[in-house]
């Protein structure tokens, strides 16, 4: 299982063959970031309504799904009914009890926007239009920030996030991150991972702007000021790593993080971006203490080795915390530029 923001899953995606990766991610001698290692809570889709499956209606003239057949699939996200945006449920009711035969939704997937034309009909129950869509708010967890450019642009978490309700990678351009404190863990037992817990500092202030949710994390911009408490760090890339002792940045408590020791185990040979870049260990007796090893939300603890940042914690072994995954900042960089 992965560290996780709410909950997600691991997830393969899908490559699209014939495209053109470097083989070496290259940055100027001695290129510097802003070190993360602060948790974050992170909303995706907060404009809209996520579709999460599809009912049947029960009517006077037997049940029937209008959303059924058309070109809406789940994680879809609405963003207006009949033009008007929508953000919550019942917003999204009662702009359908004022249509007539047709209901226009407009939809997001991905970068792409869509219209589809329903006709709502009338559940014999309540006697309200529906359409027989199920939907929820946004997506909401916390994770961890991995770097700061000096352009003011920022990488998380370093894996993809699947949707709970539909157990698909949730892809999207869209989204905020905010201020978060950590106020508890749950350790790990036998057979599931050990989290952390937090909340989001300030819902009416966000700190960045996602831009980008791929299977390597989350991507976009942030406040300068949020640049003003971490320290630089220089840029490695994975052919600077070795197998040995290396360091984590993470927050366990308040939003102040600390340098936990790990090893780095193993190294995978990769000519492109690929997850599960090195296996790593945690050794440090603290975290040990406190944690059992690595928790979910402790995604995107930046890895340094040798005074560089070289990777990302992106996944916890369940059946033993002190083994994880990390990722090769190379990737985190690239999809950051």
């Amino acid at each position: 299982m992965k560290c996780r923001i709410i909950q997600v899953l691991l997830f393969t995606f899908l490559i699209v063959s014939f495209t053109f990766y470097p083989t070496t991610i290259t940055y100027a001698e001695g290129e510097k970031v802003y070190l993360g290692g602060i948790p974050i809570g992170i909303g995706l889709a907060e404009k809209g309504l996520i579709v999460t499956g599809m009912v049947d209606v029960i009517t006077d003239e037997g049940s029937f799904c209008p959303a059924r057949g058309s070109e809406i699939l789940t994680d879809d996200v609405i963003v207006k009914v009949n033009g008007t945006e929508v953000s919550g449920v019942s917003e999204f009711a009662s702009e359908l009890q004022k249509s007539g035969n047709h209901v226009d939704l407009t939809l997001k997937r991905g970068d792409r926007e869509y219209n589809v034309s329903l006709s709502p009909v009338t559940d014999a129950l309540t006697g309200l239009k529906k359409v027989g869509l199920v939907l929820k708010n946004g997506i909401n967890g916390i994770g961890t920030l991995t770097f700061i450019t000096k352009e003011d642009k920022f990488g998380a978490l370093g894996h993809g996030i699947v949707d709970v309700d539909t157990g698909k990678p949730f892809i999207t351009d869209e989204g905020s991150i905010y201020s978060c404190l950590i106020n508890g863990y749950r350790r790990p037992e036998a057979g599931k991972a050990g989290e952390l817990s937090g909340k989001f500092m300030n819902r009416d202030e966000p700190i960045g702007k996602i831009t980008k949710c791929n299977e390597f994390g989350v991507y976009g911009t942030v406040l300068p000021v949020v640049k003003d408490d971490l320290k630089e760090i220089t840029l490695g890339n994975k052919s600077d790593i070795r197998t040995g002792p290396a360091l984590i940045y993470s927050t366990i408590s308040g939003n102040v993080p600390k340098a936990y020791k790990i090893d780095i185990i193993k190294l995978s040979n990769q000519q492109k971006p690929t997850e599960k870049s090195m296996l790593i260990r945690v050794t440090d007796k603290e975290l040990l203490a406190e944690t059992g090893g690595i928790l979910q939300g402790m995604s995107g603890s930046p890895i340094v080795q040798n005074g560089k940042l070289i990777g990302a914690v992106t996944h916890v072994l369940v059946n033993d915390s002190t083994l994880g995954y990390g990722l090769y900042i190379d990737w985190m960089i690239e999809n950051a530029a």
